[in-house]
């Protein structure tokens, strides 16, 4: 059990030939992983590329101070992870019920090219019904620009802080 406040570990599993009897019916291709992912509804197996399995492993719940908090970490992606986590987030997010998520952002070292950021402003702006409060980190240099032309699109104010520790702390205040 997790101490209040304690940072847990995401709650996405994968592992390469995932083996358990009730998932005996998938065949794994080479080159794929069956992925086993926890979202709040239920387990749900797939079978994916590794890119998008690499994508996955950085959507995840993680429990602050009691409360689920999505941390989405698009922390040193290239701009074609960044579209796939950016994809990943929305599927996560809307299976959830209207303004009900929690969601950290940390774009640390990342990098966009203009279909990331059309992507993201697109996915921002759908993601609005369901999302409770948001909160980003990491934005540094010209993604100050990238910032604030996915807010206007999305019509969403989305606090910038310098850390995680700060970010999480105003997520789960109230």
């Amino acid at each position: 059990m997790a101490e209040p406040g304690e940072l847990v570990p995401c709650t996405c599993f994968f592992r390469q030939n995932y083996r358990y009897a009730y998932f005996s019916y998938l065949s794994v291709s080479p080159g794929f992983t069956v992925a086993w992912a926890m979202n709040s509804l239920m387990g749900t197996a797939a079978q994916i590329s590794p890119r998008h399995a690499a994508a996955a492993e950085r959507v995840c719940f993680i429990q602050h101070m009691g409360q689920k908090v999505l941390l989405i970490d698009y922390s040193k992606c290239d701009a074609k992870m960044m579209r796939l986590v950016v994809e990943e987030g929305h599927r996560i997010i809307s299976r959830e019920s209207p303004n009900s998520v929690l969601t950290l952002n940390d774009v640390s070292g990342a990098s966009f090219d203009a279909e990331a950021v059309a992507v993201l402003k697109s996915r921002v702006a759908a993601n609005a019904p369901y999302v409770k409060r948001a909160a980003v980190v990491g934005i540094s240099g010209l993604q100050a620009l990238i910032y604030e032309a996915v807010q206007a699109f999305s019509s969403r104010r989305i606090p910038l802080f310098p850390s995680r520790a700060e970010a999480l702390e105003w997520l789960v205040k109230d």
